[in-house]
C-alpha cells in the first residue's frame, strides 16, 4: 500500500488536487490509506469484503466536516460539505454495483 500512497501523493501535487473523489475502493476496515495534509473519509461494502465503497480525500486546510456515509449493496457513497460563505457545498463519491438494477425508489431513499 505504500507504493500507492506515493503514487497518489505525487498525482495530488501534480494536479495540484483539492479533492478527490474515489470509487470502487476496495476498502475494509484494515485496508486504506492516509496521505499527509489530506483528510480521508470512505466507507466499507455492507458486507465488509473488499470490492465496491467510495472515498473522498480533501486537503485539511479546506473548511469541511463529514455528511453521511452510505453503505447499501445497491448504491454506496460518502458525502462531505464545504463550508464558505454564503453558501454550503455538499460534495459526494457515489458507486453504484453493476449487478443492481435500481429503481427510483433506491434514490429516494438514499437522497
Amino acid at each position: 500500500m505504500q507504493n500507492h500512497n506515493e503514487e497518489i501523493k505525487l498525482f495530488l501535487k501534480q494536479n495540484l488536487i483539492d479533492i478527490l473523489l474515489i470509487s470502487k475502493t476496495h476498502f475494509t476496515t484494515k485496508n486504506y490509506f492516509s496521505i499527509s495534509s489530506y483528510k480521508l473519509y470512505y466507507n466499507n461494502h455492507p458486507d465488509g469484503t473488499v470490492h465496491g465503497s467510495t472515498a473522498i480525500l480533501i486537503k485539511e486546510s479546506i473548511e469541511h466536516y463529514e455528511l453521511l456515509q452510505y453503505e447499501e449493496d445497491s448504491i454506496q457513497a460518502t458525502s462531505i460539505k464545504l463550508k464558505g460563505f454564503p453558501y454550503e457545498i455538499t460534495i459526494t463519491a457515489v458507486y453504484r454495483p453493476p449487478p443492481h438494477n435500481l429503481k427510483k425508489e433506491h434514490f429516494a431513499t438514499f437522497f
